[in-house]
Protein backbone atom coordinates (compact mmCIF):
# COMPACT_ATOMS: atom_id res chain seq x y z
CA UNK A 1 0.00 0.00 0.00
CA UNK A 2 2.81 2.34 0.70
CA UNK A 3 4.61 1.32 -2.29
CA UNK A 4 1.45 2.74 -4.51
CA UNK A 5 1.22 5.86 -2.56
CA UNK A 6 5.07 6.63 -2.83
CA UNK A 7 4.52 5.72 -6.57
CA UNK A 8 1.31 7.68 -6.99
CA UNK A 9 2.96 10.56 -5.50
CA UNK A 10 6.15 10.52 -7.89
CA UNK A 11 2.94 10.17 -10.52
CA UNK A 12 1.74 13.58 -9.95
CA UNK A 13 5.09 15.19 -9.97
CA UNK A 14 5.59 13.61 -13.50
CA UNK A 15 2.02 13.88 -14.61
CA UNK A 16 2.20 17.76 -13.14
CA UNK A 17 5.67 17.93 -15.28
CA UNK A 18 3.81 16.50 -18.75
CA UNK A 19 0.87 19.40 -18.12
CA UNK A 20 3.21 22.03 -17.67
CA UNK A 21 5.17 20.99 -20.38
CA UNK A 22 2.41 21.64 -23.06
CA UNK A 23 2.08 25.37 -22.17
CA UNK A 24 5.92 26.31 -22.34
CA UNK A 25 6.71 29.09 -24.77
CA UNK A 26 7.61 28.33 -28.37
CA UNK A 27 11.50 27.80 -29.12
CA UNK A 28 13.28 31.22 -28.92
CA UNK A 29 10.35 32.99 -27.26
CA UNK A 30 11.80 31.88 -23.78
CA UNK A 31 12.67 34.12 -21.09
CA UNK A 32 14.58 33.77 -17.64
CA UNK A 33 13.06 34.21 -14.41
CA UNK A 34 13.23 37.78 -12.86
CA UNK A 35 16.18 37.77 -10.50
CA UNK A 36 15.41 36.70 -7.18
CA UNK A 37 18.39 37.49 -5.05
CA UNK A 38 21.98 37.56 -5.17
CA UNK A 39 24.87 37.18 -3.04
CA UNK A 40 29.03 37.61 -2.83
CA UNK A 41 31.38 36.20 -1.39
CA UNK A 42 35.20 36.98 -1.53
CA UNK A 43 37.46 34.40 -3.56
CA UNK A 44 41.29 34.81 -4.37
CA UNK A 45 41.50 32.60 -7.74
CA UNK A 46 44.84 31.51 -8.71
CA UNK A 47 46.75 33.42 -11.21
CA UNK A 48 47.77 30.73 -13.19
CA UNK A 49 44.57 28.92 -13.98
CA UNK A 50 43.44 29.43 -17.39
CA UNK A 51 39.73 29.88 -17.65
CA UNK A 52 37.66 26.40 -17.30
CA UNK A 53 39.66 25.42 -14.39
CA UNK A 54 39.24 28.84 -12.84
CA UNK A 55 35.21 28.54 -13.07
CA UNK A 56 35.37 24.62 -12.02
CA UNK A 57 37.11 26.38 -8.40
CA UNK A 58 34.76 29.57 -8.64
CA UNK A 59 32.10 26.54 -8.26
CA UNK A 60 33.50 24.63 -6.30
CA UNK A 61 33.70 27.16 -3.83
CA UNK A 62 30.48 28.77 -4.23
CA UNK A 63 28.73 25.24 -2.93
CA UNK A 64 25.63 25.96 -4.66
CA UNK A 65 23.30 22.49 -3.58
CA UNK A 66 21.14 20.74 -6.10
CA UNK A 67 23.29 21.86 -9.21
CA UNK A 68 24.72 19.43 -11.96
CA UNK A 69 27.76 21.38 -13.66
CA UNK A 70 28.77 24.59 -14.93
CA UNK A 71 27.75 25.63 -18.29
CA UNK A 72 28.35 28.99 -20.72
CA UNK A 73 31.86 29.90 -19.72
CA UNK A 74 32.92 33.04 -20.93
CA UNK A 75 34.45 36.21 -20.33
CA UNK A 76 31.86 39.47 -20.15
CA UNK A 77 31.92 42.53 -21.05
CA UNK A 78 34.00 43.94 -18.79
CA UNK A 79 36.47 40.92 -18.77
CA UNK A 80 34.95 38.87 -15.66
CA UNK A 81 34.77 35.60 -16.03
CA UNK A 82 30.89 34.33 -15.66
CA UNK A 83 29.09 31.24 -16.08
CA UNK A 84 25.63 29.39 -15.73
CA UNK A 85 24.61 27.17 -13.20
CA UNK A 86 21.37 25.31 -13.15
CA UNK A 87 19.62 23.78 -10.17
CA UNK A 88 16.20 22.42 -9.17
CA UNK A 89 15.41 25.65 -7.71
CA UNK A 90 16.54 27.81 -10.98
CA UNK A 91 18.99 29.50 -13.34
CA UNK A 92 22.46 30.68 -11.13
CA UNK A 93 25.19 33.45 -12.87
CA UNK A 94 28.08 33.25 -11.55
CA UNK A 95 30.54 35.81 -11.75
CA UNK A 96 34.12 36.20 -10.86
CA UNK A 97 34.66 39.91 -10.11
CA UNK A 98 38.80 39.35 -10.85
CA UNK A 99 39.99 43.42 -9.47
CA UNK A 100 37.46 43.00 -6.21
CA UNK A 101 38.33 39.17 -5.60
CA UNK A 102 34.67 38.48 -5.54
CA UNK A 103 32.40 35.92 -6.84
CA UNK A 104 28.85 37.68 -7.05
CA UNK A 105 25.60 34.73 -7.42
CA UNK A 106 22.57 36.25 -9.16
CA UNK A 107 19.76 33.61 -8.21
CA UNK A 108 16.84 33.41 -10.87
CA UNK A 109 14.34 31.34 -8.79
CA UNK A 110 11.79 29.47 -11.04
CA UNK A 111 8.28 28.82 -10.53
CA UNK A 112 7.14 25.60 -9.07
CA UNK A 113 6.09 24.01 -12.61
CA UNK A 114 9.60 24.30 -14.05
CA UNK A 115 10.63 23.19 -9.73
CA UNK A 116 8.82 19.83 -10.36
CA UNK A 117 10.48 19.76 -14.20
CA UNK A 118 13.90 19.55 -12.73
CA UNK A 119 12.86 17.05 -9.89
CA UNK A 120 11.00 14.92 -12.44
CA UNK A 121 14.24 14.02 -14.04
CA UNK A 122 16.43 13.22 -11.36
CA UNK A 123 18.42 10.02 -10.59
CA UNK A 124 20.88 8.56 -7.95
CA UNK A 125 23.75 7.93 -10.81
CA UNK A 126 23.36 11.09 -12.35
CA UNK A 127 23.20 15.22 -11.69
CA UNK A 128 23.93 16.92 -8.27
CA UNK A 129 26.13 14.50 -5.62
CA UNK A 130 24.89 16.08 -2.52
CA UNK A 131 22.37 14.23 -0.36
CA UNK A 132 18.99 15.53 -1.17
CA UNK A 133 19.26 15.07 -4.58
CA UNK A 134 20.77 11.60 -4.42
CA UNK A 135 18.10 10.65 -2.19
CA UNK A 136 15.11 12.12 -4.54
CA UNK A 137 17.09 10.09 -7.80
CA UNK A 138 16.52 6.81 -5.52
CA UNK A 139 12.86 7.59 -4.81
CA UNK A 140 12.47 8.63 -8.79
CA UNK A 141 14.06 5.19 -8.96
CA UNK A 142 11.98 3.46 -6.96
CA UNK A 143 8.70 4.65 -8.12
CA UNK A 144 10.15 4.01 -12.25
CA UNK A 145 10.34 0.27 -11.43
CA UNK A 146 7.05 0.48 -9.04
CA UNK A 147 5.63 1.73 -11.98
CA UNK A 148 7.03 -1.32 -14.43
CA UNK A 149 6.10 -3.54 -11.44
CA UNK A 150 2.36 -2.46 -11.46
CA UNK A 151 2.04 -2.31 -15.28
CA UNK A 152 3.38 -5.58 -15.28
CA UNK A 153 1.32 -6.99 -13.30
CA UNK A 154 -1.61 -5.22 -13.91
CA UNK A 155 -1.18 -7.18 -17.37
CA UNK A 156 -0.29 -10.37 -16.08
CA UNK A 157 -4.23 -9.98 -13.91
CA UNK A 158 -5.64 -8.62 -17.38
CA UNK A 159 -4.38 -11.99 -19.20
CA UNK A 160 -5.26 -14.28 -16.23
CA UNK A 161 -9.13 -13.36 -15.34
CA UNK A 162 -9.37 -13.96 -19.18
CA UNK A 163 -8.07 -17.46 -20.58
CA UNK A 164 -10.56 -18.09 -22.66
CA UNK A 165 -9.92 -14.57 -25.00
CA UNK A 166 -7.26 -15.18 -27.38
CA UNK A 167 -7.14 -11.33 -28.53
CA UNK A 168 -6.28 -10.31 -25.04
CA UNK A 169 -3.38 -12.89 -24.90
CA UNK A 170 -1.87 -11.75 -28.23
CA UNK A 171 -2.26 -8.05 -26.77
CA UNK A 172 -0.53 -9.17 -23.73
CA UNK A 173 2.55 -10.56 -25.97
CA UNK A 174 2.90 -7.30 -28.55
CA UNK A 175 3.03 -5.00 -25.62
CA UNK A 176 5.45 -6.64 -23.56
CA UNK A 177 7.13 -7.11 -26.99
CA UNK A 178 7.18 -3.54 -27.89
CA UNK A 179 8.09 -2.74 -24.27
CA UNK A 180 11.34 -4.67 -24.27
CA UNK A 181 12.22 -3.91 -27.53
CA UNK A 182 11.87 -0.06 -27.17
CA UNK A 183 14.03 -0.63 -23.84
CA UNK A 184 16.30 -2.37 -25.58
CA UNK A 185 16.92 0.39 -28.51
CA UNK A 186 16.67 3.19 -26.14
CA UNK A 187 19.53 1.74 -24.02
Amino acid sequence: MYAGLLSFMAFVVWGVTGIQAVFLPAPGEWQPPPVSGHKEFPFAGGGSLDDKELAKAVFQAAALTMVGGYYDVRRDEAGNLAFLVYSANGQRELTYLEKARRVRVVFRDSGLGDFLSSMHAGHSRRGAPDRSSRLWGYYNEFSTWAFLFMVLSGIYLWAATRPGMIWALILSGVTIAVTALLWVTTR
